[in-house]
This record gives structure tokens, sequence and C-alpha cells, in this order.
């Protein structure tokens, strides 16, 4: 462990902009919870075989972005930030072009094949009539939302985390909530999830690109060329990095199709529907790493252009303190609780409490190894990326193989907490061997010990809470990570990383003055 003390004890605003950037981002991201919560009314009124059908749909959707943003939304975070005046509004309109024609060109394919496609979807035989329509219907939700990743893309390529929240939460995971709601209760069973869906990422987009003539110079960005150096540059970084950016969305999405397809019938959709609810709720834990990642994304190709590595070193730290400190009585606090959770659903979807903790452990995990993932796809040479989420991605493949069969929902967990973590040390073996940035020093020390007993206290109730009546793991869950959000700022963190997180830092006790 390298003493990089020195380098990191006096609050400064690099480390500032983290916590400041980190805290909107956070926001945006804890829309998990609401999309969390949609997805038990979903399953409610929709029933576990359309349910299961929509998260399949979606998730291949999601899938299909990955494709049709061409990792313009990776680019973006690169080049942007280092942009010369004027260049910033060719990289985004060049972005904006190329994945649009794009995204349009798949949805246009895949709802002329609709018919030929619809047979590989396992399904009940009551909903298979209608399953051709419902892919030409939802298949337009790709190019809108492909519209929305890049456009959002853009206003953080700007530094600015803030502004995406209400779109993201809001406008899409809400208005999706409440038209899917009112669908249902009109009886519209069949497509009401699916045009509901499609009516929230069509608002959804064009907010985005409201959002985005406010940050550039929306003429510039329709001028811009979709050939010459800018545009060679960003197609081929993004089809440089495309394969890592695919290969980690199948870290969440495989899962879900490969369930589909080894079991017939209403019983695939039933297994994807599961399974996805599963990784939703743990995927609460993401938001925490996904937090800094995307915070430090673009502040890292920032000051890696200015050659200010040791101000690299500091935020890289910072954030990684304050990721393993928070995810640690989080995650434990989420298995506490998912039991309650749980009882929110029909009652075929208790199967999945062991994978909802198996995942929750994997993610925090992940959380331990900080934003490093960002700074290698900011920093190293492109080939990394892909090469650590194939070998993620493959370990996930090996061990869901011989776990599936067996454990089913549950071994499939396994086989995923796993290969993201494969991933994730990989990421973070590479910023301390190529870069020379380290997560830990002997900051993390004080953090870390007091996180870890704040964690044991809550993980010394769940073995208990099995047999809690309901919603008493609920309470204790909340009421515990909040206790222990308030003791680790109090008395865990540091006099210099609290001094960064604005309105918290009054949690901490004032430091008593030095005597000479």
């Amino acid at each position: 462990m390298p003493n990089t003390q020195n380098n990191d004890i006096q609050p400064n605003e690099d480390r500032k902009r983290i916590a400041n950037g980190a805290g909107l981002v956070f926001l945006g991201r804890m829309g998990a919870l609401i999309e969390a919560a949609s997805l038990f009314v979903f399953a409610w009124y929709y029933g576990s075989e359309t349910f299961g059908l929509f998260a399949y749909l979606w998730t291949i959707l999601t899938v299909s972005t990955v494709v049709s943003d061409v990792a313009m939304t990776t680019a973006m975070q690169r080049f942007v930030p280092k942009a010369k005046e004027g260049d910033a509004e060719k990289y985004v309109g060049y972005a904006l072009k190329l994945t649009l024609i794009i995204s349009t060109a798949i949805a246009a394919v895949v709802c002329f094949f609709a018919p030929h496609l619809a047979p590989l979807i396992n399904i009940g035989a009551a909903s298979a009539e209608h399953l051709t329509s419902v892919i030409r219907i939802y298949i337009w939700v790709l190019p809108l939302w492909t519209m929305v990743e890049v456009a959002t893309a853009a206003i953080r390529a700007r530094r600015t985390f803030g502004p995406e929240i209400r779109i993201r939460i809001f406008y899409e995971q809400g208005l999706r909530l409440i038209a899917a709601t009112v669908f249902a209760v009109l009886g519209y069973l069949t497509y009401g999830l699916f045009i509901a869906h499609l009516v929230s990422v069509s608002l959804a987009a064009l907010l985005a690109l409201r959002l985005v003539s406010k940050q550039y110079d929306l003429s510039a960005i329709i001028r811009a060329p979709l050939t010459g150096p800018v545009a060679k540059e960003m197609r081929q970084y993004g089809l440089s990095i495309m394969p890592a950016n695919i290969i980690k969305k199948l870290f969440s999405a495989f899962p879900v199709i490969y369930l589909n397809w080894l079991m017939p019938g209403a019983a695939g959709a039933d297994a994807s529907g599961f399974y996805t609810l599963a990784r939703k709720i743990a995927s609460i834990i993401l938001a925490i790493r996904l937090t800094f990642e995307y915070v430090m994304a673009p502040l890292a190709a920032e000051k890696e252009g200015m050659g200010d590595r040791k101000a690299l070193q500091v935020m890289y730290g910072f954030a990684t303190r304050l990721s393993i400190s928070v995810a640690l009585p989080f995650g434990a606090a989420l298995i506490l609780a998912r039991n309650d959770i749980l009882a929110g659903v029909p009652p075929e979807f208790q199967v999945i409490s062991s994978a909802i903790a198996i995942l929750c452990i994997g993610r925090v995990v992940e959380a331990a190894t900080g934003p490093s993932s960002a700074i290698i796809e900011m920093l190293a040479h492109r080939s990394l990326p892909p090469l650590n989420a194939l070998l993620g991605f493959c370990t996930l493949l090996a061990v869901g193989y011989y776990m599936v069969p067996l454990y089913g929902v549950t071994g499939m967990a396994i086989g995923a907490a796993i290969g993201i973590n494969v991933t994730a040390l990989l990421s973070m073996i590479e910023t301390m061997v190529l870069f020379k940035l380290y997560p830990y020093c002997k900051l993390l020390i004080r953090p870390l010990i007091a996180s870890l007993i704040l964690t044991g206290g809550i993980g010394a109730m769940i073995p208990y809470s099995e047999t809690w009546p309901t919603p008493l793991g609920f309470i204790a869950a909340i009421t515990s990570f909040l206790l222990a959000l308030f003791l680790l700022i109090r008395y865990g963190l540091t006099y210099e990383d609290t001094a960064s997180l604005g309105k918290l830092n009054k949690l901490k006790p004032k430091r008593k003055p030095q005597t000479k």
C-alpha cells in the first residue's frame, strides 16, 4: 500500500468537484428505486408472464442500444472535455447523427422481420399470438432511448451532472409508471406496458435534446459533419471500445436472455422476470460505483490532458474511500430488507431471495475497486476495456453453465457476481501497474474499520430477520443504514474528506484547536 497520504491530506477543489458531482449523479442513479418500485407495480398488474416478456424485450433493447450508440456515450467523455473551442459541437453533433441513423435502421429491420423473430422467444400460448405486434410497437423505443443516452452523455461531458435527473426519474420512469398503471386499470393488459414505455421515452428524448441545446450551440451541432478528422477520431475510438460496452451490458442482460432460452414456454418468461427483479433490487448498490465512474470519466480525461496526475490520484483515492465506506453498510441493509421487499410482489417471486443476497454481495465487492474502470476507459489503450470485459463475461458463462442447471436463478446470480468482479479487479490492477494510480492509502484505514464494524452490526440482524413480521425488517434496514451513515461521517471519515461533502460536513464534530 503506497503512502499517498501527503498528497491527499488537504481539502481541495478537485475533491469537492467529485463530491458535488457524485451527489447529483447519485440522486439520478437512485432512480433505480423508482424503477424497482415500478417493477413491483407491473408484476402485480400485468402478471409474471407479461412482466417477464417486458423484462426480456427491455433487456434486448438495452443491449441493442449499446450497439446503436457505437460507444459515443463513452467517446464524448474522452474527447469533449479536451476539445478546442468550437470542436465540442462537432463531437456531439456527430454522435447524435450517427446513433440516430443506426438505431432507426435497426428498428426498421426488426419491425420488418418481427414475424420471424417472435418464435425465438419463449412465452405462454395465450401471449404468443400478440407477440409479433408487441415487437413491432416496442422496437421503436430503441431510437428514442439511444437519443436519451447520447444526449445525456453529452451533458455529462460538460461536467454537469444534475439536469438529467429530472429526465431519467421524473419524466421517463415516473411517466412510465403512471401510464402503465392507467393502461392496466383500463384493461389494456396485453399492450399497455409496452405503449406506456414508448410514451415515456418519447418525452424523455425531447427533453434530453432541450438540455443539449442549453449546453451547446444547437446550430453548430446540426451543421456537424459526418466525415472529417473529428468524425474519424470518434468513430475509431467508438468502434474499438464498443465491444467492451456490449460485454459490460451483457453482464446484466445475458442472464435474462439465457434463462428465457433455457426454460420453455411461460416458464422462460417467468424466469426472465424473476432474475430481472433480483438484479434490479441489487443494482441499487451499483448506483454507488456508477456515481463515481460517471463523475470520474470526464474529470480523468481533463486532468490527464493537463498532465496533472497528482490531482487524479487524489480524486481516485477519495472516490474509492467513499465508495467502499458507503457500499458495505448499504449492501448489508439491502440484504436485511430483502424479504420485506419481496412481500410487495406476487408469491411466486419469493424464490429470488437468495439471488438478491448473492448479487448484493457481488456489487459490494465491485464497489471496493472504486472508479477504476472509468479511468482505464479514459486513459488506457482502447484494447484493454474490451479484454477486461471479455474475461469477466467468459467467467460468467463458465460459472453459469454449471450453476444454472443446479440452482436456476440463484445459480445465474452466482455466475454474474463472480464475472463482474473479474472485470473490476482487472481494471483496478491495471490502474496501479500502468498509471501508478492507487485506490488505497492510509487514509482508507479509519473509514474502512468504521464501515466494517457498522456493517457487522447490520449483518448480525440478518439471520433473525427471516422470522420478523413485515415491515419490521425494512424499517430496521433503513434505520440501521441511516445510523451507520451518520456514524461513518461523524467518526469514520477524516476531517479532510468530510470538508468536501458540503452540508454533510456539519455532522462532523468540530476539531479541537491544537495547543502549541
